[in-house]
Formats: C-alpha cells, sequence, structure tokens
C-alpha cells in the first residue's frame, strides 16, 4: 500500500479519537503512526542494511516495536494521563494489517522466529519505488485530500500563522509557485513511466 494511503488511514483513525477526547491533535499522531513504518524501515532497510536484509518491511513492521510503543503508551497514560503515544501505536497498527503483515510471519513476530532473511532488490530499488509513488494518482489525490482535512481541522492555527508570516499577496504567489512545480513533478513523473 502506498504511504499516503497509510496516512489517510491513520487520520481517519485520529479523527475519531480527537472526537472522543476533543483534541485535534490526535489526527496529526494517527497520521504520524500510520506512515511511522515505512519511514523508518524503508531507508534503514534499503540504505543502511542493503548489504545484509535488504528489505524495507522490517523493526517497525513488526510485532516486537508495536507492542514497546504501546507498552511505553500505556505508561505514559497511566502516569500523565496522556494518550499521544497510544494514538501512534494504533496508527503503526493499520499500517501492519494494511500491508498484510502476517504473510511475512518472520518479519512480523521478529525475532521469535529467527532472523530476518535477506531480500535480494535491485540497487535502485528505493529511487525506483520513491518515483513509483510520485507517479500514482491516487497518491496525488490523497495528499489533496489530506491537505484539505489538515486545512479545515487547523484552520484556525492556520490563518494565525499565515497572518504573522507575510500578507496575502506573498501568499498567492507562494501558492502559484507550488502548484507550478507540482505540475512540473506530475508531468516528470509521467514522463518517467511512459
Amino acid at each position: 500500500m502506498y504511504l499516503l494511503a497509510h496516512a489517510m488511514v491513520g487520520i481517519l483513525i485520529g479523527i475519531v479519537l480527537a472526537a472522543i477526547t476533543g483534541d485535534r491533535r490526535m489526527v496529526a499522531l494517527g497520521a504520524f503512526g500510520a506512515v511511522l513504518p515505512d519511514l523508518i524501515d524503508k531507508p534503514l532497510g534499503h540504505i543502511v542494511l542493503a548489504g545484509t536484509v535488504n528489505y524495507g518491511r522490517i523493526y517497525f513492521h513488526g510485532l516486537t516495536i508495536l507492542f514497546l510503543v504501546l507498552l511505553a503508551g500505556l505508561l505514559i497514560y497511566r502516569y500523565r494521563g496522556r494518550i499521544g503515544l497510544l494514538v501512534v501505536a494504533a496508527g503503526m497498527a493499520s499500517h501492519q494489517v494494511l500491508d498484510g503483515m502476517w504473510r511475512q510471519p518472520v518479519e512480523w513476530f521478529w525475532p521469535f522466529l529467527g532472523p530476518l532473511p535477506r531480500h535480494d532488490y535491485p540497487e535502485d530499488f528505493l529511487r525506483d519505488a520513491i518515483l513509483r509513488e510520485l507517479s500514482q494518482p491516487g497518491e496525488w489525490l490523497f495528499l489533496l485530500l489530506i491537505a484539505g482535512l489538515f486545512a479545515v481541522l487547523y484552520r484556525r492555527e492556520l490563518e494565525a500563522l499565515l497572518t504573522r508570516l507575510a500578507n496575502p499577496a506573498t501568499w498567492r504567489l507562494l501558492v502559484a509557485v507550488l502548484g507550478l512545480a507540482v505540475i512540473v513533478a506530475l508531468a516528470v513523473g509521467v514522463r518517467l513511466f511512459l
């Protein structure tokens, strides 16, 4: 599953928890937890451990790290009354479910079923995976949905920030430049895969 699809599920988890707790920060924490396994495991597995494991679903895709984060979250909740780390754990759990990690039991239950097996991916696998991600129209749709949701949920904070940073004319120019950058990135992504 693609990164922003994971983020969207984390956002939905966060929205439910934000409605229960009345704390909008749960949305960002749910999204963060949902993408955290890929943010850590992909570079770690395909760059740092490329000579040994060479796999993007290692430690943070497993139950061991999830259990440790959940345990830390329960301790923080017990002694501080804060559920933020539990929301991150819920996002991480959703990532593992959406990736179907039970189909790779050695990775999911690591280290209890033995060492992580070596995978043979080409040297430029991570670069190609990122380019594939950027060229998916669904990912761009998720990006727009996520940006829209955050703009609505954090409207007051965003307005205050924009007011402090610059005048409206500057922001119109910035939005135009960013829009042009998105169009160029889409064109380059489509060109690479045609």
